[in-house]
């Protein structure tokens, strides 16, 4: 499996240094086509997101990670990832989806109040949207050195209370 990610990292230009971190994995992804499904070798960047990082370093616990991804599929219920207003769509009208969309932000608005609101909004904006982890923790601490540190040790602290809350 190896020497697949090294040579189709190659094939694509992925740096080589990457690759020996285990920043990049083959994964399967379907493809369907006109009633087939056809399975794609693909190769996929671990490390573009600091939770993906965090993920593929083996910093994040399987309980925090089972949190992380619970929120993740209640914010993916509410529509686009980072998406602040859709003018041409009425939340709960149109698509069929409006119960699970105000299902999701019931568990949502419950999950936020587990925890300060100014430890949710870092959790929110790291996992959510991608926020650098170095920029999000800089409302921790002024000590550059510190804040991507505070930022992983505020989305784990988050994590584990909604693990513990949430029983995941």
């Amino acid at each position: 499996m190896a020497e697949a990610v090294a040579s189709k990292a190659e094939a694509i230009g992925a740096p080589a240094i990457q690759v020996a971190r285990g920043m990049h994995a083959i994964i399967d992804v379907p493809l369907r086509d006109a009633g087939r499904v056809v399975t794609e070798h693909t190769l996929i960047n671990r490390g573009g997101t600091p939770v993906a990082r965090w993920k593929a370093a083996k910093l994040l616990s399987d309980s925090q990670v089972a949190a992380i991804d619970h929120c993740e599929t209640l914010w993916s219920r509410l529509g686009g990832k980072a998406l602040v207003m859709d003018l041409a769509r009425i939340p709960g009208a149109g698509q069929g989806n409006g119960w699970a969309e105000q299902e999701a932000l019931d568990d949502l608005k419950r999950i936020k109040g587990y925890v300060p609101p100014k430890y949710w909004s870092l959790f929110e904006n790291v996992c959510r949207f991608d926020m650098a982890a170095g920029f999000a923790g800089s409302d921790l601490t002024s000590c550059r050195n510190d804040q991507v540190s505070a930022a992983r040790t505020t989305v784990q602290f988050v994590a584990d209370i909604i693990a513990m809350k949430e029983r995941l």
